[in-house]
C-alpha cells in the first residue's frame, strides 16, 4: 500500500461505488471518501462534481474514481480489479481461461446492474409500467449466475474476490425492488454467506455505514 491514504470519489449514494467500499472494508484498508452530493429538486444540481471533473488528473474523468498515490483510476470493474490484486482478493488461478472467465462474469454483472439502474432512473410512469418486466429480465440473469456459481462458496471457488462484492450489490439492488427476487437456493445462501462475513459486520450494522445510503441519486424514481 502507498503511504498516503487512498481516496474514493463518488456520489452520496451506494450505486456503482458500493462494491468498492465493501472490498476496502473487508480488506481493512483505511481510505478517504470524497463525497459529491447532488442538489435537491427540481434542479438536482450536480455542479459539485462537474466543476472539478476535469481538474483531478484523471485520464477518463468519471465517478467512481480511485486515487492511490500516483495511480488514478475510473470505472468500477477496473478499480475492483486493481484493489483485488493489491489486497490479495484476486482469483488464485493463473490459467488465462480462468482469469478471463472471472472478468467475463464481472462485465455480465454490470449489464445486470444497469438493467435495474435504468429502471430506477426512468420517469415514474415508466417505472411503474416496466418494473415487472425488468424484474423478470433480472431473474433471467439470476438463472445464469446460479449455474455459474454451482456448489462453490464464491464465484472463484473457496476464495472471495472483487467479483463477489460486485455481485452482492447488484443482487441486493434487485432485492430492494422485489423482496422475493432471489429464487435459487445457492444464491440465497451466497448472499447470506457474505452478510455473515466477520470482516463486514461493522459495515452492515453501523448506523454511519454507507450501506445505509440511498441506492440511487435524488432524481431517480426509486432510491
Amino acid at each position: 500500500m502507498s503511504s498516503s491514504k487512498m481516496k474514493l470519489g463518488y456520489w452520496k449514494i451506494r450505486g456503482l461505488a458500493e462494491p468498492i467500499r465493501m472490498l476496502l472494508h473487508y480488506a481493512g484498508v483505511d481510505f478517504e471518501e470524497v463525497v459529491y452530493e447532488q442538489g435537491d429538486g427540481p434542479g438536482f444540481d450536480k455542479s459539485c462534481w462537474f466543476d472539478v471533473k476535469f481538474t483531478l488528473g484523471l485520464d477518463f474523468p468519471n465517478l467512481p474514481y480511485l486515487m492511490d498515490g500516483d495511480v488514478k483510476l475510473t470505472q468500477t470493474v477496473s478499480i475492483l480489479h486493481y484493489l483485488s490484486a493489491k489486497t490479495g482478493l484476486y482469483p488464485k488461478s493463473s490459467n488465462p481461461a480462468d482469469i478471463s472467465r472471472y472478468d467475463m462474469i464481472d462485465h455480465v454483472i454490470i449489464d445486470f446492474f444497469l438493467v435495474g439502474v435504468r429502471l430506477c432512473y426512468s420517469p415514474p410512469d415508466a417505472f411503474a409500467a416496466n418494473k415487472a418486466a425488468v424484474i423478470e429480465r433480472g431473474k433471467d440473469f439470476m438463472k445464469q449466475f446460479s449455474s455459474a456459481l454451482g456448489d462453490n462458496k464464491y464465484f472463484a471457488g473457496d476464495d472471495i474476490t472483487g467479483t463477489d462484492f460486485l455481485m452482492f450489490e447488484a443482487i441486493d439492488m434487485f432485492v430492494k425492488l422485489d423482496s422475493a427476487f432471489i429464487e435459487q437456493d445457492n444464491l440465497k445462501k451466497y448472499m447470506e454467506r457474505i452478510r455473515e462475513l466477520p470482516q463486514l459486520q461493522k459495515y452492515f450494522t453501523s448506523p454511519d455505514s454507507t450501506h445505509n445510503w440511498a441506492l440511487n441519486n435524488k432524481h431517480a424514481s426509486f432510491r
